[in-house]
């Protein structure tokens, strides 16, 4: 199955366009290539960093208590005497 494109017009600084001019001739792809990359790049970020400040906001809704670092603690030691170090 084929993916359908789009054809998209857009404007980039000169420095930009030439970097992606210079990258796209050394790895050989296409300038869509290079432009594909580095947006699904950009989306990926964008859709962790979303994700990181969903878990951050989950820990201040209800943050460990006590008893829950302390066992978090006591399990991440209990490792450390079986390694050859």
């Amino acid at each position: 199955m084929s993916v359908k494109a789009v054809k998209l017009a857009i404007s980039l600084p000169k420095d930009v366009a030439a970097e992606i001019e210079n990258l796209r001739h050394k790895l050989d792809i296409s300038r869509s290539q290079v432009i594909l990359e580095g947006v699904s790049l950009w989306l990926k970020k964008r859709e962790e960093e979303a994700l990181i400040k969903k878990y951050i906001r989950g820990y201040k809704n209800k943050p460990e208590n006590v008893r829950e670092r302390e066992a978090m603690l006591k399990a991440s030691l209990s490792g450390a005497d079986r390694d050859p170090w």
